[in-house]
């Protein structure tokens, strides 16, 4: 007696087999990526400091010294006070304690920020939007209750958007298709960051970790993805399993599907993001590397054939929480630099 497998997750399975009879499971979404798959293509997993990603690996521009100082000086305006960890576990007997909130250390800050002109449109509004959101989060949560993963998809955001960076998420993210061994695989990203440009327009891709229930917060269920290790027991390793076989590959498939929209053709960059902890991440992959990528048969045995340097390379971070206030100012002086690379760039191609 045989028995039919309809779950969403066998549907977004193709089988093929290989001449060995292997069968070749093919991911339709990237939402269905494991380990074996991500082995498959040959990518090599490391973590890398946060400021080696961003400056040397992805470099979308070469900046001069005279724009890490004005990162540095904006770095210095918009460090904040507030120090903790957890929103979850913050007391609801006062309807926001001042010292969640997300304030200035000097009474001259404020126009510290408003002579930045990396910042100075947006930070200080969106500071206020910050803290409206954080305080929602503290007064709605109800005693040993869960926060909405959408809640802190939203205060991320907002983070972002502090720093002029333009996002797009839920319901205007479109899904995108890719062609990866010879098929077709889709993705829709939580967070894009975009330039105005419609030509390779995705800055980076940002993936919300969703392991809620369905009742969590009376919001409607997040699209089902496997769950991942989390930001506390990921290690520096040359494999994507880490200890979890899911850990990776989603995000890593994400990123290949985001490829093409990337303003540097051989590399993208990506945040994965859980409650408060944020990671940055990079996905390389060589251009020859990516024809074979494109073009093998999904039914070919093994791992596609590359040269070692022709094997993609995905980077991450240490996980940053940005409660706390050195990891926060860690990730602002990241935005900054996201920022005036971007900014710099356009000048250039503008002149």
């Amino acid at each position: 007696m045989s028995v039919t497998d309809t779950s969403a997750s066998s549907q977004n399975m193709i089988s093929d087999s290989d001449d060995t009879g292997i069968v070749n499971m093919f991911p339709k979404s990237t939402s269905e990526w494991g380990s074996n798959f991500v082995e498959k293509l040959g990518v090599r997993c490391r973590q890398c400091d946060i400021f080696e990603i961003i400056v040397n690996r992805w470099r979308l521009f070469n900046l001069f010294d005279e724009d890490y100082l004005e990162v540095e000086s904006c770095s210095n305006a918009c460090d904040l006070e507030a120090n903790y960890d957890s929103l979850e576990d913050m007391s609801t007997e006062k309807a926001f304690p001042p010292e969640v909130q997300w304030r200035m250390r000097v009474r001259t800050q404020e126009n510290d920020i408003l002579r930045e002109p990396l910042i100075s449109k947006w930070f200080l509004g969106k500071l206020t939007e910050i803290n409206h959101c954080i305080a929602s989060i503290i007064s709605q949560n109800e005693p040993g209750g869960v926060v909405s993963e959408l809640k802190y998809q939203v205060l991320f955001e907002k983070v972002l958007q502090a720093f002029g960076l333009s996002t797009l998420s839920h319901p205007f993210i479109v899904t995108q298709k890719a062609q990866i061994l010879g098929r077709t695989t889709s993705s829709k990203a939580d967070i894009l960051c975009c330039r105005d440009d419609l030509e390779n327009p995705v800055i980076f891709v940002c993936e919300v970790k969703k392991a809620l229930s369905n009742e969590d917060d009376n919001l409607p269920p997040p699209p089902t993805k496997r769950p991942r290790a989390t930001c506390s027991t990921l290690d520096d390793v040359d494999t994507c399993d880490s200890g979890n076989q899911w850990s990776w590959s989603q995000h890593i498939g994400e990123l290949f599907v985001y490829l093409e929209q990337s303003p540097i053709s051989d590399r993208i960059l990506g945040f994965t993001i859980e409650k408060t902890l944020v990671r940055v991440t990079l996905l390389k992959v060589h251009p020859a590397a990516m024809e074979k990528i494109q073009n093998t048969p999904v039914n070919r045995p093994g791992s596609l054939k590359l040269n070692e340097y022709e094997k993609p390379e995905f980077y991450y971070s240490q996980c940053y929480n940005f409660l706390k206030r050195q990891h926060r100012k860690d990730l602002f002086k990241t935005l900054l630099l996201i920022k005036i690379m971007q900014v710099r760039r356009e000048a250039a191609r503008n002149s």
